[in-house]
């Protein structure tokens, strides 16, 4: 999932810029309680406050995902690290020989 920043990197400057339409249908209750709130919430309408709404919940999302997708990897690394079955290196070898030499 890409970012808003990422996503305006992405499309050309024309169409970053373009405005589109999204269309909502909600049932009666629904907006009446939303409208109730956008003007105390500061926001000059509707719209924008829903909008912003939406892209706040989205950012988290990413976010989230971003989170699951770094441990994923991380769980992959750390596992394939302990599956390997590579031969200790010289600095390996020389630091379990000085720690048997010092526990005697």
């Amino acid at each position: 999932m890409l970012t808003i920043e990422q996503l305006s990197k992405e499309i050309s400057p024309e169409l970053a810029d373009k405005e589109a339409r999204l269309d909502l249908r909600i049932n009666t209750v629904y907006k009446m309680f939303l409208k109730q709130v956008y003007k105390p919430a500061g926001y000059r309408s509707l719209s924008a406050f829903i909008l912003q709404a939406a892209i706040e919940k989205a950012e988290s999302i990413v976010e989230k995902e971003k989170v699951i997708l770094a441990t994923e990897k991380d769980k992959e690394i750390f596992f394939s690290a302990l599956l390997e079955t590579t031969e200790p290196n010289k600095a390996l070898k020389k630091a379990s020989k000085a720690y048997k030499k010092a526990i005697k």
